[in-house]
């Protein structure tokens, strides 16, 4: 009972914080920048701020290299002029999840996969809520240990709070 007190206090005193700070959402794409391939990744991502300069970064989408994907990222602004220009750096982890039906032998592939990724990039205030971003990435992926450099990431946000 005890623990069960200590958890709803925990997230009441959870919701109270966060009225105070900022929450965006929106929509995300990766794309490689390598030929032949040019797999683009979309998605949906949740932005959520925790001081002045630092916030966390939710991410959920798709592939056109049939991979469903799921990360999250610590962000820092590294110059934020009046919250209408920003640059920013990000690090974070994901899981890519691989599934792929072969036509020839009707074999089902599937493949999971544990990327790091960094990001360096900029952000712009078109609107008083809403962002556009762009930025470069880097992926190293764990399991496989191959380093993919080159992605280019772009997308908008709309802040709700």
């Amino acid at each position: 009972m005890k623990c069960i007190f200590l958890i709803i206090f925990c997230f009441i005193s959870f919701i109270g914080y966060s009225q105070k700070n900022s929450l965006s959402v929106g929509a995300n794409s990766d794309l490689l920048l390598e030929s032949p391939a040019y797999d683009l990744y979309y998605g949906f991502q949740v932005k959520y701020g925790l001081k002045n300069r630092n916030y966390i970064l939710g991410n959920v989408g798709y592939s056109t290299a049939n991979i469903t994907f799921i990360g999250a990222d610590y962000g820092y602004d590294l110059i934020n002029f009046s919250n209408i220009f920003k640059a920013y750096t990000n690090a974070g982890v994901g899981a890519e999840f691989y599934s792929e039906k072969w036509k020839q032998s009707g074999t089902r592939v599937k493949e999971t996969y544990i990327p790091l990724n960094v990001q360096i990039g900029m952000e712009l205030a078109i609107a008083k809520k809403l962002q556009i971003y762009t930025g470069y990435k880097a992926k190293y992926y764990i399991d496989e240990d191959v380093f993919d450099p080159n992605y280019l990431n772009f997308g908008a946000r709309y802040k709700l709070r």
